[in-house]
Formats: C-alpha cells, sequence, structure tokens
C-alpha cells in the first residue's frame, strides 16, 4: 500500500495524575530526521522517542511535541534558589544605597530571574515514566500511520488517472506516427522531383527514405514507455517503500518522451508530448510525498 510522509497524530492521557499530550507531525524529506520537543525536566526521554519512532518510520521530517498541563502537575516541582535570591536582594539593595533612587520590587521582578527559580523532577523512576510515555507516543504514531495510508491511497488514485491519460496520449503518438513517416516520405519525395524533377536512381532513393524511416522511428521509446507504465503501476500496489523508484521511473519516462518528440519532428505529435511531460511533472510533484 502505497503511503503519504504527510501526517499528523496525537495522544492524550493522564501521568501521575499530570495530563500530558503528544502530538507528531510529518512532512516530506529525502531521509528520516526527527525533532523532539519537551519540558526541560524530561529531556532524558528524547532518546527514547527518538528511537522509537526510528522503528515505526522510515523517511519524513517528523516533529514530536511533547507538552504537560501545569495544573496538578506531578512529575516537577519548583525550589526556589535561596542563596541567589539573597544576592539578588543584597545587590538590589546596594545599588539603590549607591544610586539614592528607591528600589521598587515586585514578584514578578523577582519571577523574570530564571535562575532564581529551579524545576527539579518529582521521584518518579525514569524507566516507570518511559514506559508510559511510549504507550502515549504508540497511540499518537497509530493515527500519524492511519493518515499517512489515506493520503497515500488518495495519491495512488491520482497517480493512475494520470497514467491513464498519459498512456491515451501515448496512443496518439502511435497512431499520429504511422501517417507520420509516410508524409516525411512523401515530403522528401516532392523536394527531390522539385530540384530533379525526376528520380533517376530510384535506389538511391530508397536508401534515403530507409535512413529516413529509420531516423523517425520511435517504436523503442514508446515500447520502453509502456514498460515503465507497468513497473510503475506495480509499485503502486507493492507494501514497501517505493518513493525513490518512482521517482527513477518518472525520469526514464521523461527521457523518453523527450526522444519521441525530437525524433519524430512533428507538430501534431509535440503537441501531445507536451502534455505527456505536463502530466509527468505533476506526478514528480506527488511522488516527493511518497515513502
Amino acid at each position: 500500500m502505497l503511503s503519504s510522509m504527510t501526517g499528523f497524530g496525537k495522544a492524550e492521557g493522564r501521568i501521575r495524575d499530570t495530563e500530558v499530550t503528544l502530538e507528531l507531525r510529518s512532512v516530506n524529506s529525502r531521509f528520516l530526521e526527527i525533532s523532539i520537543v519537551t519540558p526541560r525536566f524530561l529531556s532524558f526521554l528524547e532518546e527514547p522517542l527518538r528511537q522509537h519512532i526510528r522503528r515505526h518510520l522510515q523517511r519524513g521530517n517528523i516533529h514530536c511535541y511533547v507538552n504537560m498541563n501545569s495544573n496538578g502537575n506531578t512529575l516537577a516541582n519548583y525550589r526556589v534558589n535561596m542563596p541567589l535570591l539573597k544576592n539578588f536582594l543584597q545587590t538590589l539593595k546596594l545599588i539603590a544605597e549607591e544610586s539614592g533612587l528607591e528600589p521598587h520590587l515586585s514578584v514578578q521582578d523577582i519571577l523574570a530571574q530564571p535562575e532564581l527559580l529551579i524545576l527539579e523532577e518529582s521521584g518518579v523512576e525514569h524507566e516507570s515514566l518511559e514506559r508510559e510515555m511510549l504507550q502515549l507516543l504508540d497511540l499518537a504514531l497509530k493515527e500519524l500511520l492511519a493518515m499517512q495510508e489515506r493520503e497515500g491511497e488518495y495519491i495512488r488514485q491520482l497517480f493512475l488517472e494520470r497514467m491513464k491519460s498519459i498512456e491515451e496520449r501515448l496512443q496518439n503518438i502511435e497512431i499520429l506516427q504511422g501517417r507520420n513517416i509516410q508524409e516525411h516520405i512523401d515530403n522528401m519525395r516532392k523536394r527531390v522531383q522539385a530540384l530533379a524533377k525526376d528520380i533517376r536512381d530510384e535506389s538511391s532513393f530508397h536508401q534515403e527514405v530507409v535512413q529516413l524511416a529509420d531516423k523517425l522511428d520511435i517504436r523503442e521509446e514508446t515500447d520502453r514507455f509502456y514498460s515503465h507504465i507497468r513497473q510503475f503501476d506495480e509499485y503502486l500496489n507493492a507494501g514497501e517503500s517505493v518513493g525513490k523508484r518512482l521517482n527513477f521511473l518518472l525520469q526514464e519516462m521523461n527521457r523518453e518522451v523527450t526522444t519521441m518528440g525530437n525524433k519524430a519532428s512533428n507538430p501534431h505529435i509535440s503537441l501531445h508530448v507536451v502534455e505527456i511531460k505536463n502530466e509527468l511533472e505533476i506526478i514528480r510533484e506527488q511522488v516527493q510525498n511518497i515513502k
């Protein structure tokens, strides 16, 4: 099943009577990049969370956010740094004496000095907390993966529609090409007759016709293009990561259709070539989002 790299997952729960929210956001990336954001006192969870995500995702830019409701938080407590607070007040008093200014100090002024408050973990065991947080992460991952699969199925249907359109245009090119070679031969005959009034060396002219037909022949390109379409369809139904392989096939298709346009040298075929290349570019943009 095709899977997108774009997704969102969220899980909420209570850990040690504290409300915890864990969010996962994923966007496309060539590799697997994981960013973990947790409250400072839970920084020891960053690596376990990162490793757990790696076991479930192969590609994408992943952002994991852990948020906690401070009301009733039993996982950490603030402690006043009393020695530093006393030093702060003494320094403030000294400044007032030296400057002759009247000091005005509020609780907000004290809270504005982050060093005066120390955030400490409560006596919760790291191993126990890690286990409960990973259970919450599993719920968020399940939601994220489900969304990626839904998005992947939507993109798969879009690919099928685009490939069907491309195949129809390829068939039109084959029909036009059937007349194209004969038109080029007739035009060459007319030019030769206009110059020489008569084709005296028929065998030499026939040789020129064979060379022209060979130069205009695009059967190899169309055969390879059909083969790429079949391979593309097989990848769409594969149960593995295929984004990079799909991208490679699109590059090959673009190369083949460019060669067709150059060799055919026909304005009507060129129109179909332009439309096929446009369809391939639309598909290529979406492939960047596939795992």
